[in-house]
């Protein structure tokens, strides 16, 4: 981004806060949260200052690495799936449902089918 020639170029902080969005992704951790983590790792390398604000992280930026992430990663499950697979799994457990038959309740064993 440059403006009127004054300001040296700036690569947007979003593209660096990708895998960091993912980590926090995947920990489960808030967009408050992760925001408070994100700037206070850019603080510590020195992206962030009192006097360079350009590159600060906010929550609507965590929020939208998360949905670009997410999206990315769906597109490529979406396209490494394979429609041909099919799965149906046993675990052999046994299911003990509770049925009323003649206004009395009994006790109806079943196997499990995930």
């Amino acid at each position: 981004m440059v403006l009127h020639g004054i300001f040296p170029t700036v690569t947007p902080v979003v593209t660096k806060v990708l895998p960091a969005v993912r980590t926090l992704d995947r920990f489960g951790i808030s967009d408050r949260a992760g925001t408070v983590i994100v700037s206070a790792a850019l603080q510590d390398v020195g992206i962030i200052s009192e006097s360079n604000v350009l590159n600060v992280v906010d929550k609507n930026k965590i929020r939208r690495g998360r949905t670009k992430a997410r999206t990315t990663i769906l597109s490529q499950i979406i396209k490494d799936y394979d429609h041909d697979q099919f799965g149906l799994y046993f675990d052999g457990r046994k299911d003990r449902t509770l049925s009323m038959e003649d206004n009395r309740r009994k006790v109806v064993i079943e196997e499990l089918i995930n």
